[in-house]
């Protein structure tokens, strides 16, 4: 649990500093490069992404998380995929930080659970 914890705190630290200009989107803007980078993929997997969009910029950050980390297990996923569900990722955090109360056990493990499978094990 500790090298997960470890694994997910070095993740978002990089991808906040290395984000490409990520670090200050909003929900919104997030929502959007998740659709926009998914938007050639098969219907099922453009409406979940629209699911977890609205999900993102509903607030209801543990269904976002949980419906992407669905979509990255059913395809391999792009460069752009990847950058768009760190964004969301990024927004996740910085919702989090602003309402600790968010921090829930559901959410934590679904973050590291999308994270891990974007991203790998190291």
């Amino acid at each position: 649990m500790k090298q997960t914890a470890w694994l997910l705190a070095t993740a978002l630290a990089a991808v906040a500093a290395t984000g490409c200009g990520s670090k200050n989107q909003s929900a919104r803007v997030a929502a959007e490069q998740l659709q926009k980078s998914f938007q050639k993929a098969d219907a099922s997997i453009t409406e979940e992404v629209v699911q977890a969009s609205n999900a993102l910029q509903a607030s209801n950050y543990t269904q976002a998380v949980i419906i992407m980390d669905r979509v990255v297990q059913a395809q391999p996923i792009d460069a752009a995929q990847k950058n768009a569900v760190d964004a969301l990722l990024i927004q996740t955090r910085k919702a989090i930080e602003q309402d600790p109360k968010l921090n829930t056990p559901q959410l934590y493990q679904a973050m590291s659970d999308l994270l891990t499978r974007v991203h790998g094990e190291n």
